[in-house]
């Protein structure tokens, strides 16, 4: 079975030297890289900037901005079986990016703009593609953390959603604490490792593409 997973965050430039990001380390994604490669699958990765070593069995594709992270997606994606879209992209950019460096000092207003939604682009042109998202809150409680991934769910047309709420320290932590929720269930991950939270992952993704009735060897 063929597998792209994006992982990291995505740098939006401000200027020349500055620019707009968030704290993911990409450790969730790389464990989804290394379960899919164990269990036998061909997995290629499309990652923000990190630095923690990805597998080395994966094809990597490096970007840095969510402009280039969803292109990048977008034009690998014929041909593949799954897509698991672990990356925190950012979800606005600047309008415009500054030449040089902004002068320090006195006010300043940034404009931001929203960018594209890569799952959204992805279902639209690949119908039959399994795809897997990813949901962040912060400080919102079970129910409301499990209604926005089942609107997540619903709106962009997804196969399986994981959601967390990053209040608990998941960015960049080497735990994580996780529901999966698909059209039938709502699974906890259970506070666990973020290689254990990836077998688990794993699973529900085996189950659902057994329950669409694809094959995956």
């Amino acid at each position: 079975m063929k597998v792209i997973i994006t992982l990291g965050p995505t740098q939006e430039p401000i200027d020349d030297v500055r620019y707009i990001t968030n704290a993911s380390s990409g450790r969730m994604g790389a464990a989804l890289a290394e379960e899919g490669l164990r269990r036998g699958h061909k997995v290629t990765i499309v990652s923000g900037p990190v630095s923690i070593r990805l597998p080395k069995k994966a094809a990597v594709y490096r970007v840095r901005t969510a402009a280039e992270m969803t292109d990048r997606t977008i034009s690998l994606l014929r041909g593949y079986d799954v897509l698991v879209s672990a990356a925190a992209i950012a979800d606005y950019t600047p309008a415009k990016k500054a030449a040089g460096k902004i002068k320090s000092g006195g006010k300043l207003g940034i404009r931001l703009k929203r960018t594209r939604k890569l799952v959204k682009e992805a279902r639209g042109g690949y119908p039959h593609l399994f795809i897997v998202g990813f949901k962040a809150e912060h400080g919102v409680g079970r129910k409301r953390l499990v209604e926005s991934a089942k609107k997540l769910l619903a709106e962009s047309k997804l196969d399986l959603v994981v959601a967390n709420d990053l209040k608990g320290g998941i960015f960049g932590s080497a735990a994580t604490q996780a529901y999966m929720i698909d059209g039938k269930s709502i699974k906890p991950t259970g506070r666990v490792s973020k290689r254990q939270a990836a077998r688990k992952i794993w699973s529900a993704i085996m189950e659902g593409l057994t329950a669409s009735g694809l094959t995956a060897p």
